[in-house]
């Protein structure tokens, strides 16, 4: 894992540490009149990040009144602004520190690189049985690297608070040093007792991304989507990746994604029939075409049948009405009315006004040679595919039913021309 990560891990820690110092402080009953005032001007110094001016204010305000909360702040801010030897100056009577106080002198000593001597203070001063102990001794361990020690630490300090926060460190930990399973036995654990919390299933799709579990990776990600819809189709796409169609209907259902997921779900299967129902009642409910156009193309690929052609192709000409440029709908009709010689005149209309928009297309000019082939129209057939090369089975079956109808056409013609000039001579 880089630098970045561990920066991470640590700045999780800090915050843990110290997640009470953001509050505005509380000074109970004022002991002069513009006590109040100093604490707004300390507060707006600390929004605009400027904590050496605002420690300033705060030890104004300490030594006026004499309230600790002020010195507490004082101390924070300086340790924000990176004045560690202040803060160790102002906290040698370590005797008298409560808590909050004693972090920051942990701390500063950590950032100087005293790493001994915050140890040798924590193992003095300190009770062993009390969470802060373990909180700081994991974080002093991990500034020396020594993470299986300190995973040890915060393992213990689990133990006794059951703290969320504690869990997510402890998981950071454990995913740094690459021990998955043990993170996974913890947070599962968590999971199980109190549900997917949004941070305690990001660890575990961290994990499971990590370890590419993707089958646990989209169950994850089911549960979040409860906190954000992303999470629902980020699953659903696993699903479908992995051919679970069941589970990705199963998602839909449960989260009310509607018909325009499920369609989506049953084109990505090739499930047609499906498709055309729902794409049918997408479009009697929205009254949207493009729906309608989805509804003929998978009624016909469900069946691929000429009932099923007599039954899309009054639709396909309302739309060829509506969007009289578009060049698929075009070729669809007309290869429809072609294929199964229920119009071939009429469809070689239709997909000329295909190859006019696209000229080149190879589809469209297989259907234009296939409705001349169907009027028996062989040379003209033969003349307009003759060039196309392609790897398409049904453009190569057409080329090639059609070459033998222009040379079988040809020698006939060939063989009656002989015959007639015989007669002539005779």
């Amino acid at each position: 894992m880089n630098n970045g990560k561990l920066k991470l891990i640590l700045l999780v820690f800090a915050l843990f540490f110290i997640s009470c110092s953001v509050k505005k402080p509380q000074i109970g009953k004022k002991a002069f009149d513009q006590e109040d005032n100093y604490i707004i001007k300390a507060l707006v110094l600390e929004n605009d990040n400027k904590p050496l001016q605002a420690a300033d204010i705060y030890d104004f305000l300490y030594k006026k009144t004499g309230k600790n909360v002020y010195f507490k702040k004082e101390i924070e801010d300086l340790f924000f602004a990176k004045k560690y030897k202040k803060v160790l100056n102002l906290t040698e009577n370590i005797k008298n520190l409560d808590k909050e106080i004693f972090k920051y002198r942990i701390f500063s000593l950590l950032e100087l690189k005293k790493g001994s001597e915050a140890k040798k203070e924590l193992l003095t001063y300190f009770n062993k049985k009390e969470p802060l102990f373990y909180e700081l001794m994991s974080y002093i361990l991990i500034k020396e690297k020594k993470y299986n020690k300190a995973a040890d630490y915060i393992k213990s300090l689990y133990a006794i608070n059951h703290n969320k926060h504690t869990l997510l460190a402890l998981a950071d930990l454990l995913i740094k040093i690459k021990k998955y399973n043990e993170a996974l036995a913890y947070l599962r654990t968590h999971l199980k007792i109190y549900g997917c919390e949004t941070d305690v299933c990001e660890r575990l799709a961290e994990i499971y991304r990590q370890t590419q579990d993707f089958e646990n990776l989209a169950y994850i990600y089911s549960l979040m989507g409860k906190y954000d819809k992303k999470y629902v189709i980020f699953a659903l796409k696993i699903y479908i990746d992995n051919g679970d169609f069941n589970k990705a209907l199963k998602l839909i259902d449960k989260y009310n994604l509607g018909d325009e997921y499920k369609l989506i779900l049953f084109e990505s299967f090739n499930k047609y029939k499906g498709a055309a129902n729902i794409a049918y009642r997408l479009f009697n409910k929205t009254n949207n075409p493009a729906f309608l156009l989805k509804y003929c193309i998978y009624e016909y690929e469900a069946y691929n049948n000429k009932e099923a052609a007599l039954e899309v192709i009054p639709k396909l000409k309302f739309l060829a009405k509506l969007y009289p440029d578009n060049d698929y709908i075009n070729n669809f009709l007309g290869y429809l009315l072609i294929e199964y010689d229920i119009n071939p005149k009429e469809g070689i209309e239709y997909v000329k006004k295909a190859i006019k928009i696209k000229p080149d297309d190879t589809a469209y000019i297989d259907s234009l040679a296939w409705g001349y082939y169907k009027l028996k129209k062989c040379k003209t057939a033969w003349d307009i595919i003759k060039n196309i090369d392609t790897d398409d089975k049904e453009i190569s079956k057409h080329k090639k039913l059609i070459k033998r109808c222009f040379y079988d056409t040809s020698k006939n013609h060939t063989k009656n021309s002989k015959k007639s000039e015989k007669r002539k001579k005779h």
